[in-house]
């Protein structure tokens, strides 16, 4: 019988389109098909600016397929990509390329084969997907898309945590409780508090969300100090190992694509309708413009951070592309790197920043949005309190765009080349100081949510059995926001763990997320 597979739509997703990056996928067809053993070469070509490939690292495209019965209605499902062993499974890589694939098929990474730098096109991609392992027949009509998310890898290796300054209100992270620093070397399980040498300890201040200099609530507080002994299980993942790290913060545009891709009843958990002005703390310029009505919801600016995502919208995006949460031991490694602690240091690396206004600011709401004044190329550049140009976020990428970016500090870049880590938007991370958070070991979202459009995944915060419904004990933030000063308030800075167990679950106007992938 004649296949009937139809590849009749496809995804392009925009993240900083102008100068950045500009991922896209076009061209996509069939380029085979295999009815014996039930599958297709699905082909296209993907591109981007500004990529890399260094002896330190390289930057990559996550890609992953849904599809759906033409005429259908509701959620659209995972793709099973093959798998044999991550490098020959069957697809075809572009020259110039490497593809590898997860080893649960649910994705794969494609990236430069040689060291490099510029902008890059991989044309005539194939992937081979299983249809038959998804239980599509010969004679299906079927809709097909294919998504792809810029992403950095971060090598596996040991790093630090903390940065010797000791600040008492951050309840940074040191060793034992000699003020230092701890560099952590494996993935074995490490002893929280007690102020032995070589324990993870946390300056002995439990209250971090409740200090005078944030006020959030719920509040929560690590479980651990110089007297009581906690244990961070092997399992947690620590960042040691080497993971994968999503470039940017999640836009408008992915978190609309997700949004028109679930059933119903999913959406109507993941998206509410009303005014978000309840909770934008007096600001008039939220620029959330995701609208609509399912499955048509469209933004009018793609490249802004999603924000008004909360804690379960987060997971269940994360679950949804086949990623999962990152720790706030991985978030620390993917700012620093390797190198030795800066004292109060910010993602790009030194503890000196900007704090010339952006304004104006050109070309408002389009991709190619950018700061016209204010630029420094000498102090790292990070959209907060004392830079913003108004009252709300800006667009992902916007420093490393600008024409006088000279390097990581003037584009506010980690040591990895990861963007926007200090300031724009809060990182949700998975905390170290909860037992709710400590059950987590990494798993990876299968694509696949809970009929209500929550993740699936047990092992993350919030999912832990036992807790009460819509509880995110165990998560937090890092990285500081756009309404948040400078110094007066440290949340920016690598280290500070001022709001690192605050499981504030409700959708605000600062908050978005970035997720990762360890290597397997």
């Amino acid at each position: 019988m004649k296949k009937k597979i139809i590849l009749c739509t496809f995804l392009i997703w925009c993240l900083n389109q102008a100068a950045a990056n500009n991922i896209s996928v076009t061209g996509l067809s069939r380029a085979s098909i295999n009815t014996t053993d039930n599958y297709i070469m699905v082909q296209f070509t993907i591109g981007w600016e500004n990529s890399w490939r260094d002896a330190a690292n390289w930057d990559a495209a996550w890609i992953f397929l849904k599809y759906r019965i033409s005429g259908t209605v509701g959620a659209w499902s995972h793709a099973a990509l093959n798998y044999v062993d991550g490098t020959n499974d069957g697809h075809t890589a572009a020259a110039g390329s490497t593809l590898r694939t997860t080893n649960d098929g649910k994705g794969v990474f494609i990236y430069r084969n040689a060291n490099g730098s510029g902008n890059v096109s991989f044309t005539n991609v194939q992937l081979r997907w299983n249809y038959g392992a998804d239980g599509v027949n010969d004679n299906d009509l079927t809709d097909l898309s294919v998504s792809a998310i810029e992403m950095v890898y971060v090598p596996q290796g040991s790093f630090w945590v903390g940065d010797g300054t000791n600040t008492s209100v951050q309840g940074q992270f040191e060793n034992g409780t000699s003020g230092n620093p701890l560099q952590i070397t494996s993935e074995n399980a490490i002893t929280l508090g007690g102020g032995s040498p070589g324990s993870l300890g946390n300056n002995n201040t439990t209250g971090m969300a409740n200090n005078g200099l944030f006020s959030i609530s719920p509040v929560s507080t690590d479980d651990f100090n110089d007297v009581s002994v906690q244990t961070l299980p092997a399992a947690f993942p620590k960042g040691f190992n080497a993971f994968y790290c999503m470039k940017y913060e999640i836009t408008q545009a992915q978190y609309v694509d997700f949004l028109n891709k679930l059933s119903a009843t999913q959406f109507a958990t993941r998206y509410d309708a009303f005014n978000y002005t309840g909770n934008n703390g007096g600001y008039t310029q939220t620029r959330y413009n995701i609208t609509g009505t399912h499955p048509n919801i469209t933004t009018t600016t793609p490249d802004l951070p999603a924000i008004y995502v909360e804690w379960y919208d987060a997971a269940a995006y994360a679950d949804w592309a086949g990623l999962r949460p990152m720790t706030e031991l991985e978030f620390e490694k993917a700012c620093r790197g390797p190198l030795n602690p800066v004292a109060n240091e910010f993602a790009w690396g030194t503890a000196t920043i900007n704090t010339n206004s952006y304004f104006p600011v050109n070309n408002m709401g389009q991709p190619n949005e950018s700061v016209g004044g204010g630029y420094n190329t000498t102090a790292g550049n990070a959209w907060y309190d004392q830079t913003r140009a108004f009252d709300a976020i800006t667009r992902v990428g916007i420093f490393a765009a600008h024409p006088s970016n000279t390097g990581r500090i003037s584009s506010g870049a980690t040591y990895w080349g990861i963007m926007e880590m200090s300031g724009n938007c809060w990182e949700r991370t998975v905390s170290v100081g909860r037992p709710e958070s400590r059950n987590y070991s990494g798993t990876h979202g299968d694509g696949t949510l809970m009929a209500n459009g929550n993740a699936t995944n047990t092992d993350w915060p919030g999912y832990t059995p036992g807790q009460g419904v819509n509880t995110a004990i165990g998560c937090g933030y890092r990285g500081g926001a756009f309404n948040f000063p400078n110094p007066i308030q440290p949340n920016l800075r690598v280290s500070s763990r001022v709001v690192a167990t605050a499981f504030y679950n409700t959708r605000y106007y600062d908050d978005a997320a970035r997720f990762v992938r360890t290597l397997n």
